[in-house]
């Protein structure tokens, strides 16, 4: 034990430095809480702003989704390293990708809103109270990545993999700008074991104005991810996985949770055709996109390496 904690002490200070970064950021951002978001007097308190600068506001849910995509990024500028990719090509990818994914994220969101108030250019773009759809992102994102690394003449299929690993990190950090804007939620809960095991400052904060609780599904989604993040994160380490299977992997599990899990619960989804739309493209695009990935890789391309292997040194790696 003692041996693997010395070879891994770069990856230990790394994950552990942005987790506590994470948690930091909670703290801070649960302790200007004044008053639950969903009471009737939702007037009094303003739980949405981080800092009031007299001439323009910041969010938390700017500050959560901005810090997601950091701790994202900084975990990918160390992974270019370890297969020995220049790192300016990553700052190049960001530049572009991260402003199309939130384009991306909000054009979803405008187009499945099932209560269109869009009377201007402005309404179509005004993010500040939320309004992003995870799915937009990502197709957004591996859409332009197609293009990207064929352009900067790196494997696609390895890049994809860091992303997911990228999203699984933006997705449980930005679900907490959704805690702090009072949304994204499900209905009142009525197992008193969730009850018990729910933290108290999540409770308070999913208080209705009637007194009762209602299901925080932004955290519940936050532990899945947590869970598939962690999986990813030791396996990608062994030789389990060839280079692209963890990018069908994320889908897989983020598309089974989302689908079967989190929107059966939520009271705010978007719709197509009647149908919940994020229930539809998780199960069908997401979680059936990534077994028919890993299952066409297998045909089309069957040479491929480990993901270990793409890595320039395997020993003192990060987990």
């Amino acid at each position: 034990m003692i041996d693997y904690l010395k070879k891994n002490k770069q990856g230990i200070y790394l994950y552990g430095g942005s987790l506590l970064a994470f948690i930091l950021l909670i703290i801070l951002a649960v302790s200007s809480l004044n008053g639950s978001p969903l009471d009737s007097t939702i007037n009094q308190f303003d739980n949405k702003t981080a800092l009031d600068l007299g001439f323009a506001t910041i969010a938390w849910y700017a500050i959560f989704i901005l810090t997601g995509i950091v701790i994202g990024a900084t975990l990918s500028y160390f992974e270019f390293k370890k297969v020995g990719w220049d790192t300016e090509k990553l700052f190049d990818g960001l530049l572009f990708g991260v402003p199309l994914s939130i384009i991306g994220a909000r054009l979803y969101y405008v187009i499945f809103d099932p209560n269109p108030h869009y009377e201007t250019f402005m309404d179509v773009i005004n993010i500040t109270n939320g309004g992003l759809a995870i799915h937009g992102a990502v197709i957004t994102a591996l859409v332009f990545l197609i293009f990207f690394t064929k352009k900067k003449k790196i494997d696609f299929w390895v890049m994809a993999d860091m992303i997911a690993i990228g999203f699984l990190v933006g997705q449980i950090v930005g679900r907490w700008g959704n805690f702090m804007n009072g949304e994204a939620h499900g209905p009142v809960i009525e197992s008193q074991f969730i009850l018990n095991i729910l933290p108290n400052f999540i409770k308070t904060n999913m208080t209705t104005s009637t007194g009762t609780i209602i299901h925080p599904t932004f955290f519940y989604e936050g532990l899945w991810n947590f869970t598939g993040l962690v999986f990813l994160l030791i396996t990608r380490r062994f030789k389990l996985f060839k280079v692209g299977d963890m990018i069908g992997l994320y889908l897989i599990w983020y598309g089974l949770g989302r689908g079967l899990i989190i929107e059966p619960l939520r009271t705010d989804p978007l719709y197509i055709f009647g149908l919940k739309a994020n229930i539809v493209l998780s199960l069908s695009l997401f979680a059936g996109g990534g077994v028919l990935l890993l299952i066409l890789k297998r045909i089309i391309f069957k040479d491929q390496k480990y993901y270990k292997e793409m890595l320039v040194t395997h020993e003192d790696n990060p987990i």
